[in-house]
């Protein structure tokens, strides 16, 4: 008799394809991808209204020749009236042009928290995790899967949301109301909104691994994103790069420059504070009266500012240490899960 060996084919063990884990993560988050395109749409619905209402209504005034002349002034005051005028170099005055890019300030916050919170958070503290890490994904591949895709997600939602903010703002600032540089202003444009969206993503879904409970989780993030939003706003973004110093009675930079400080530098290097001028000198009616008192007291007056030129230099300086945070956070959140005990 002879023995036929027969070699059975070894069961297959491969793990979840990637388009799978994409598949079932988008199952378990289509509600709060949902609910971030529902309030960017709605905020891009309105921007998109109001800003071809302002672009038309600039285009008459950028279209009228010559335009120093009054019926040009008229339109240009009209426009300023309608939407915002200057005070300093931010634009201070009507909905358009102030009270809408201060709320933007909370849509990253608002956005990164409510959805980067449960992505962990909301599985390790209903126990359903360990079914997941019985499914031939890996509590690894599991946790990292979902945190990039829905980072990236967000991310280029918040990109494109930021474009638009860009293109119902630029009458404002092709007129020379603003620079770019006022912190309602700097943190939606560019890369800047993008960036912070991330990184609340990224502390909310961290502090989810680590809190294991989605609301505790997001009051804590929120708190959080916002601290260090405000910090950054008003003492870490000006020191980014050393600013430059020129003297003059005018500032320099022009309209699109950040002025950072201003002081008075005697003859022997001493400074004195701006509000050493006296009354007379400030109250006078006379535009030469503070150039005079300059000139006669050997006092001259110093800025400290940042050229309109350094608007990218701020922003990419910005979104690579938020982008790099952003990261350490997201790792810090699946090295979380990999010591987690089953």
């Amino acid at each position: 008799m002879t023995a036929i060996a027969v070699q059975r084919a070894p069961a297959r063990t491969g793990r979840v394809p990637l388009r799978g884990v994409a598949w079932v993560t988008w199952r378990q988050h289509r509600a709060a991808l949902a609910g971030a395109v529902a309030l960017l749409g709605v905020l891009g619905v309105y921007l998109l209204c109001a800003g071809l209402e302002i672009h038309s209504v600039y285009a008459h005034v950028a279209a009228c020749h010559p335009s120093g002349s009054p019926a040009c002034q008229s339109l240009l005051q009209s426009f300023n009236q309608r939407y915002g005028t200057q005070q300093g170099s931010v634009v201070t005055s009507g909905l358009n042009a102030q009270t809408v890019p201060f709320l933007l300030l909370a849509v990253p916050v608002l956005l990164g928290v409510f959805v980067g919170a449960p992505v962990l958070a909301r599985e390790l503290e209903s126990g359903t995790f360990r079914f997941a890490w019985t499914q031939a994904c890996g509590r690894v591949r599991w946790a990292a899967t979902k945190l990039i895709l829905l980072a990236a997600a967000l991310t280029v939602l918040a990109y494109a949301f930021s474009q638009l903010f860009t293109w119902y703002f630029s009458p404002f600032l092709a007129e020379g109301k603003t620079s770019k540089f006022p912190m309602q202003l700097f943190g939606n444009l560019g890369v800047d909104f993008a960036a912070w969206t991330l990184l609340a993503f990224a502390v909310a879904a961290f502090l989810g691994a680590a809190i294991r409970r989605a609301v505790a989780a997001m009051a804590v993030a929120l708190a959080t994103c916002t601290v260090l939003d405000v910090a950054t706003m008003m003492t870490l973004r000006q020191h980014y790069a050393t600013p430059l110093v020129a003297s003059g009675n005018n500032p320099p930079g022009g309209k699109s420059g950040w002025l950072l400080g201003r002081w008075l530098g005697g003859p022997d290097g001493q400074r004195f504070n701006p509000s050493s001028i006296p009354l007379s000198v400030q109250n006078s009616s006379n535009p030469d009266a503070f150039p005079n008192w300059l000139r006669t007291t050997h006092i001259t007056q110093w800025w400290s500012y940042v050229p309109g030129s350094d608007f990218w230099r701020f922003q990419l300086i910005e979104g690579g240490w938020l982008l790099g945070l952003s990261a350490l956070l997201i790792a810090a959140a699946i090295w979380a899960v990999r010591r987690r005990a089953a």
